[in-house]
């Protein structure tokens, strides 16, 4: 699926110089080729249901959900596809699986899938957990 040239049009300048670094590492997870066959092949899930995840999460979604880039994601991505994944990794997983087809496929409000999605793979909650 061809990306938005335009994909961080949403943050302004000095977000986007800040952010760099980041934007560039999901630009890399978007050219990668191999990575949705590995992972599904691995975590025994179907190919379209990661590849549409990994757009929503890394590729055209970033544009029109206005994601801000994450290197936690990124780096999550790419231990995935390299089966070198955590337990947390694999809750981004599912989570990105679940938020993308209740907002893609059923047609929900990206917020309020984020919220549901959120209450059965809390990632980001695992991520940081509270002190």
């Amino acid at each position: 699926m061809p990306i938005s040239s335009n994909k961080w049009g949403h943050l302004n300048r000095y977000e986007r110089l800040y952010l760099q670094p980041v934007m560039d590492v999901y630009d890399q997870i978007q050219a990668m080729e191999e990575d949705v066959l590995i992972i599904a092949e691995y975590y025994q899930l179907p190919t379209q249901e990661i590849e549409r995840a990994k757009d929503y999460a890394f590729g055209n979604g970033v544009a029109r959900y206005q994601f801000y880039p994450d290197i936690d994601m990124s780096r999550a991505w790419l231990r995935l596809a390299k089966r070198e994944g955590t337990d947390v990794d694999r809750i981004l997983l599912f989570h990105e699986i679940y938020e993308s087809q209740l907002v893609i496929i059923q047609g929900m409000n990206q917020q309020k899938a984020h919220s549901i999605v959120q209450k059965r793979y809390p990632w980001s909650d695992l991520l940081n957990p509270p002190s």
